[in-house]
């Protein structure tokens, strides 16, 4: 009797995915990064789309001049894998998106699912209020 074997499944730390980031602004990315544990990898415009679907990253971290050149493009490939999209055009930018950004993905967990009848529960939008509240029961259990 033959048994199938299971498909392998590939576990990958949590990423932000760095697309045509100068030097220096991947340099604070990767300090910013570095005390989460949240990894940093660079990409291409020729690998994002390979790249994102492989690391499915929480964050997808563009340089400003690039993302002007085709916003669409990078919102759809950051939407196809479910991360977070975040544009940077200097050092500072990169660190403050990041910081934002890696807050609304620890903050997500403790939002409630959206009902599934919701209309924008694929867009993962959320009423102020929830937000509001959310983010205070997150400082009480602090």
């Amino acid at each position: 009797m033959a048994f199938d074997r299971p498909t392998p499944v590939s576990f990958h730390a949590p990423t932000v995915l760095a697309v045509g980031l100068p030097p220096d602004t991947l340099t604070r990315a990767g300090v910013v990064l570095e005390p989460s544990g949240v990894g940093l990898r660079e990409s291409n415009l020729l690998d994002l789309r390979s790249d994102s679907a492989q690391y499915r990253p929480l964050v997808l971290l563009v340089d400003a001049e690039l993302y002007d050149f085709d916003p669409e493009a990078f919102d759809m490939v950051a939407k196809d894998v479910g991360a977070k999209l975040g544009v940077a055009g200097s050092p500072r930018e990169a660190e403050v998106t990041l910081g934002q950004l890696l807050a609304a993905v620890a903050r997500k967990s403790a939002f409630p699912p959206p009902p599934p009848s919701s209309a924008d529960a694929a867009t993962d939008k959320w009423d102020f209020s929830e937000v509001v509240a959310a983010v205070a029961a997150a400082e009480r259990r602090k």
